[in-house]
């Protein structure tokens, strides 16, 4: 190939700037081409080799998959992956090849990348992670190649070429695979998997490629003595001051500044101060960026600045501004990282939400505040700090403000042991953090035996509270209860007085202590409550029609009542008495029945008489008198005395059982009716309290809310403008449907029955604390935020 083939023509340029600037498709520089092609080839062969490495980590990942929902994510995503490799490699290609047609217009980097937010969210965080490291890493490797690229490409196409443009450079050889993968509906560690494939086989293997690129420009004859060049300005940057238009590498240095390109002085070694002002430069400068280890030296230097003098303010601190001025300082220029700025940005969006959060106090926020640069430092050191829940630091945020959600600010915080507990942690942060990671989790352990020894004090005064309400509950509601089973049985009823005794005086008590003990659903409470229904049935069932079921029942309910009062230890001689006064009353029925049956016996012997009389024939006689005698009872059937309500002796019936007894129709309230009373005097106890509110319906939020509460729900309770204090859900005392709420040291600080809660709910006297882990509630508001933004500007 002679040298006139391999000098590229300038009046090709200049075409090209040309055809570009009036609008019209630029037409690519034959180098150009011949790059395309063979670029797009070799990165076709390496996506398609990468597929054979995934596939055997994701068939070893799925045998060794925990669970049946993973082995089965793996699978598909390994039968999917076989299918669409080729059509992968191809669009992949197809992304890579359109980077080529690079536009008119100078790109410009958002100050936050919002694209980047909207995927930082449990599975989207890690692919996001993933692409920005790989990316990050291929930069620092093969820096010194993909300068000598972008310097040559410059000189070829119209508009300025540097590292975010460059048709071939990290940036667009990552997004183009992760938007031909982005389709593929795949498990997302196979999709991580995936990636890391990629980044072993394409990416980390990008320094032979750009030499590949290179030499092949330079066989096209673009800046063939470019390496000389470079070399020689490492070596004039030794020495600054000979730096001049006297100095004979002056033409060359010359050569190489004017592909306007700061990465490349960078690179070369030349001081950025001589190129760039002090400070933060936009990464659209060309400038390379800053090492991650650098921009955490200086971050470790403004963490050990007074930066946080005001221990009872929040204060939120803008790094961008503290870099800014640190670079000036020290008369220093440099670049930031596109994911080192975005985490930057996300960490100060997390604190200014941690810093607005209503559920802790001003002097806890404060404190939690000055954690901003330390935690910064953790998430640029390790990319997984956002994906990964169980990281050290992140829990030991999470427990400081669990530990403090309830907690109010005393006139003297400062010696508040839980303040003064976060303020130690937090100084130990600032001052002992560097880089170890390990600080954190000691930390936290010292934080968890602190919360469980203030918890253990309050739990003990709680317990109480909650034992006293629950006791003072269930009396209420067992009062209630046998109350409404008396009212049922005695209403409008003319009792003897001794029977109201026994009712009133002794099975009163009998069902109260039944009800505390064993509940309304026991089947002590369901014999109890029979047995003083039983006593009202026996002396007001009619006679002598119900003779036979008293009979019956009396030696049951007499063994009843005697096992009543030994229960209760009842007074021996009064309940003697009691027994006397009630068989008194069963002497006067039984005789009362025995007049009522005579008297019948009696009228049917008067019509029998009557109708002899006149009958006319001895036939008409007969038959009556059996007709008249099959209707009456026979006289053997009643006690011979009716002070002794025994059976007689000739009964030929069946003996009357127990359930016999109960079956009959009579003016006593049946068991079903009492239950209904008991059900409807636990809904009066519920609402005893709340008289004056207005019923709310079902539907409404506020009601429905009560019935979704969470115990160890915190609120702040709003009594009036001066009044204002946080509280916790301790129990639901379900008897009398009564919420309970006690404050941080466990003291009871409020008690609402369910309507008076809805109420309050309602009325924003009571508003919810969100308690959850603070780390994730703010970054889910962050991304929440961003992507509302999004969708806005759509």
């Amino acid at each position: 190939m002679s040298e006139s083939s391999k000098v590229v023509s300038l009046s090709e340029k200049s075409a090209g700037r040309h055809g570009t600037s009036m609008g019209k498709p630029a037409v690519l520089p034959s180098a150009v081409v011949l790059l395309k092609e063979k670029a797009s080839t070799q990165l076709f062969e390496r996506v398609k080799a990468l597929f054979g490495a995934v596939d055997d980590s994701l068939f070893a990942m799925a045998e060794r998959a925990h669970g049946q929902e993973e082995q089965d994510g793996l699978f598909q995503a390994l039968r999917l992956l076989r299918v669409e490799r080729r059509n992968v490699a191809e669009r992949f290609v197809k992304n890579v090849q359109h980077a080529f047609q690079i536009r008119q217009e100078e790109p410009s980097e958002p100050a936050f990348a919002q694209d980047n937010l909207s995927l930082v969210h449990n599975d989207d965080l890690e692919q996001l992670v993933a692409a920005d490291t790989m990316v990050a890493n291929a930069k620092r490797d093969f820096a010194e190649p993909l300068t000598e690229l972008c310097l040559r490409l410059d000189t070829l196409y119209a508009v300025k070429v540097y590292d975010k443009n460059n048709p071939l450079g990290p940036d667009v050889i990552c997004d183009a695979f992760v938007d031909a993968i982005q389709e593929l509906d795949l498990y997302i560690r196979a999709r991580l998997t995936l990636l890391k494939k990629f980044e072993q086989t394409v990416m980390q293997q990008l320094r032979g490629f750009y030499e590949f690129c290179n030499q092949l420009l330079v066989e096209q004859g673009v800046l063939p003595s470019l390496r000389e060049q470079q070399r020689a300005a490492r070596q004039r940057s030794a020495y600054p001051a000979g730096r001049g238009p006297g100095n004979p590498g002056a033409a060359q240095a010359a050569v190489v500044g004017s592909a306007g390109d700061g990465a490349t002085q960078a690179a070369q070694g030349v001081p950025v101060s001589g190129h760039f002002a002090p400070g933060l430069v936009p990464a659209t400068a060309g400038m390379t960026p800053m090492p991650a280890g650098d921009l955490l030296t200086h971050l470790g230097a403004l963490q050990s600045g007074a930066h946080y003098q005001d221990a009872g303010a929040a204060q939120l601190l803008n790094v961008g501004d503290l870099l800014q001025q640190r670079l000036v300082d020290s008369n220093q220029a440099a670049s930031l990282a596109k994911v080192d700025s975005d985490v930057i940005k996300l960490v100060e969006m997390l604190f200014s939400f941690i810093l607005e959060d209503r559920s802790l106090a001003t002097p806890i926020k404060s404190q939690l505040g000055r954690l901003q640069l330390p935690l910064l430092k953790v998430a640029i050191a390790d990319k997984s700090f956002f994906s990964k829940g169980g990281h050290p630091a992140r829990k030991l945020l999470n427990e400081l403000a669990d530990a403090a959600t309830g907690w109010q600010a005393p006139d003297n915080f400062e010696s508040d042991p839980l303040y003064s507990e976060v303020s130690l942690i937090v100084e130990r942060v600032l001052s002992e953090f560097d880089q170890d990671i390990n600080i954190f989790a000691t930390l936290l352990e010292s934080l968890r035996e602190f919360i469980i020894r203030e918890r253990k004090r309050a739990e003990m005064l709680e317990r109480r509270v909650i034992d006293e309400a629950d006791g003072r509950a269930k009396t209420q509601a067992a009062r209630a209860r046998v109350a409404a089973v008396m009212d049922a049985l005695v209403a409008e009823r003319d009792l003897p007085p001794v029977v109201q005794d026994w009712l009133q005086k002794v099975w009163n008590n009998v069902l109260f202590l039944t009800c505390v003990k064993e509940g309304t659903e026991s089947e002590a409470w369901s014999r109890d409550v029979r047995t003083a229904r039983d006593l009202v049935w026996s002396v007001q069932a009619p006679m002598p029609d119900s003779r036979k079921q008293l009979l019956s029942l009396l030696p049951v309910l007499q063994e009843r009542l005697r096992e009543g009062i030994e229960a209760l230890s009842y007074n021996a001689f009064e309940a003697r008495a009691m027994f006397a006064g009630l068989k008194e009353v069963y002497r006067e029925r039984f005789a009362l029945a025995q007049r009522l049956t005579e008297e019948r016996e009696l009228q049917v012997k008067e019509q029998v008489a009557r109708e002899v009389k006149a009958a006319t024939s001895v036939d008409h006689l007969a038959e009556v008198v059996e007709v008249q005698s099959s209707e009456t009872l026979p006289v053997e059937a009643i006690a011979p005395e009716a002070g002794e309500p025994q059976p007689a002796a000739d009964d030929k019936d069946e003996p009357v059982t127990e359930e016999t007894a109960l079956s009959q129709e009579v003016a006593v309230p049946q068991m079903e009716e009492l239950e209904q009373a008991v059900a409807q005097a636990e809904l009066a106890a519920s609402s005893a309290e709340q008289e004056g509110l207005a019923p709310l319906d079902e539907a409404d939020p506020h009601w429905q809310m009560t019935f979704r509460l969470a115990q160890g729900s915190w609120f702040e309770l709003k009594r009036s403008d001066e009044e204002q204090f946080r509280c916790r859900l301790a129990a639901v005392i379900r008897d009398i449907d009564q919420f309970i709420f006690v404050n941080r040291n466990g003291a009871k600080v409020a008690e609402f029955g369910r309507l008076e809660l809805a109420h309050a709910l309602r009325s924003a006297q009571l508003l919810p604390l969100d308690d959850g882990m603070l780390f994730e509630r703010a970054l889910q508001s962050v991304i929440g935020n961003v992507r509302k933004k999004r969708s806005e500007q759509r």
